[in-house]
């Protein structure tokens, strides 16, 4: 029994010194270069804060800057519009123009499971805002990015890993707090971090549902955590976070879905991308074999949805003159998708056809579409609203704080400068 005792004494000894070694080992770091942790919280609509509450990103909007919304690129999907905020650049001129995408001269499949695909630099156009920062001296970090894992230009950030959506968000922000802890010669000032669970919650059960909200309080349990470790280093006032969104989310009932291979022959395309709110279609060569998809189509198509030949895509979308663009694209309205007969059969039988979930890809000027922007530190105002910007933007508004030179992009600093202090 005696025995028994000591060895409790030990294990408690040892994890009280240890508690108290970490507690009181932590150094205030006085030496940070003017630095930007970029962090995405998937699907995080701009009404989220006010509709959901989540405490730790509301005082940090609050005590800082807040855009009213930030208007995501069309598509607003999660690969395109997290290398906008990198790049600058629109979809059209950066090369994701979607998460799945045909090149039809190399017949290359690009999509986010395809992992061969994702790590091919030859699918990612621009430069990223992590190779501006290492280009002119600078180091940068990534736990996670769309981007971040492909050597591009044949660069990739000095720390970075490989996507695992079962990597925890508090591992996350700690492996980002230790890149901070690094002495100032090894320190990167340009880090990214990506959070998944409300894009996740927000498909599975709608953007205003319970889970959804849970969601949100989960990431914000890990912002929380990013900034309480930022405080022990006495960084809470200088080191500058910006939390962004990539795009919103739009409930929808798959009752509601328009059966699009209903209204053509599918025989006819080499190959289609039947993502719900953006169906892209290749027609096998053939002088009028477009002509028949697409006029099959318009005349069956009702009314809450669009087709377009890749020509005919509206101007303000800034988006269809990349090649990888399908000749035909068609797009619902919001509240809808765009589904098979199988797909619809299924979810009869496994009794989901009413079943509120979310979506997102719609039209970029919707309240539904519109992303989130929060700043936070040194280079921030305090307790400012902003006026919308695009996110394009952002890449400018990184490369000022970073007193970097942007290349060439498509963002405009002065719709986002009055962010700034």
């Amino acid at each position: 029994m005696l025995k028994l005792i000591r060895s409790i004494t030990v294990v408690l000894f040892l994890v009280i010194f240890g508690l108290s070694s970490s507690i009181f080992s932590q150094k205030t770091i006085n030496d940070l270069k003017p630095t930007v942790i970029l962090i995405s919280i998937d699907g995080f609509r701009a009404d989220y804060i006010d509709l959901h509450a989540p405490p730790t990103i509301k005082a940090l909007a609050e005590n800082g800057t807040r855009a009213r919304y930030m208007k995501p690129p069309f598509p607003t999907k999660t690969f395109p519009a997290h290398y906008s905020i990198a790049t600058g650049l629109y979809p059209d001129n950066h090369g994701i123009i979607e998460n799945n995408i045909y090149d039809s001269e190399t017949k290359s499949v690009f999509g986010l499971s395809r992992r061969e695909e994702v790590m091919n630099p030859m699918w990612w156009g621009g430069e990223p805002v992590w190779n501006t920062a290492q280009k002119q001296g600078q180091i940068a970090g990534a736990f996670f990015w769309p981007g971040t894992e492909t050597k591009i230009g044949g660069m990739q950030p000095k720390f970075w890993q490989t996507y695992d959506g079962t990597v925890t968000n508090f591992r996350r922000v700690d492996t980002v707090l230790g890149w901070l802890d690094l002495p100032q010669a090894e320190r990167p000032t340009m880090i990214t971090l990506y959070f998944s669970d409300v894009d996740d919650a927000g498909h599975n059960h709608g953007p205003e549902s319970p889970e959804t909200k849970a969601a949100v309080m989960t990431v914000d349990g890990a912002i929380e955590r990013l900034v309480s470790g930022l405080a022990d280093r006495g960084l809470e006032k200088t080191a500058n976070l910006i939390i962004v969104s990539d795009h919103g989310m739009a409930p929808y009932k798959q009752r509601d879905a328009i059966v699009l291979d209903t209204m053509f022959d599918t025989n006819l395309a080499e190959r289609i991308f039947w993502t719900g709110e953006f169906v892209q279609i290749f027609p096998k060569s053939g002088v009028e074999t477009e002509d028949i998809i697409y006029d099959s189509i318009k005349k069956k198509l009702p009314s809450n949805a669009n087709i377009y030949r890749r020509s005919e895509i509206p101007k303000r979308f800034n988006f269809g003159t990349n090649k990888r663009i399908a000749p035909i694209v068609v797009i619902p309205n919001e509240g809808t998708t765009l589904t098979t007969r199988e797909r619809t059969v299924t979810a009869a039988n496994n009794g989901r056809l009413d079943n509120v979930r979310g979506a997102h890809g719609y039209d970029n000027d919707l309240v539904s579409m519109r992303a989130t922007f929060v700043g936070h530190g040194q280079a921030f105002k305090q307790g400012f609203v902003s006026e919308p910007f695009e996110s394009v933007d952002v890449y400018e508004l990184i490369c000022k704080i970073l007193k970097i030179k942007p290349a060439k992009n498509d963002g405009k600093f002065k719709r986002i400068k009055e962010v700034l202090d």
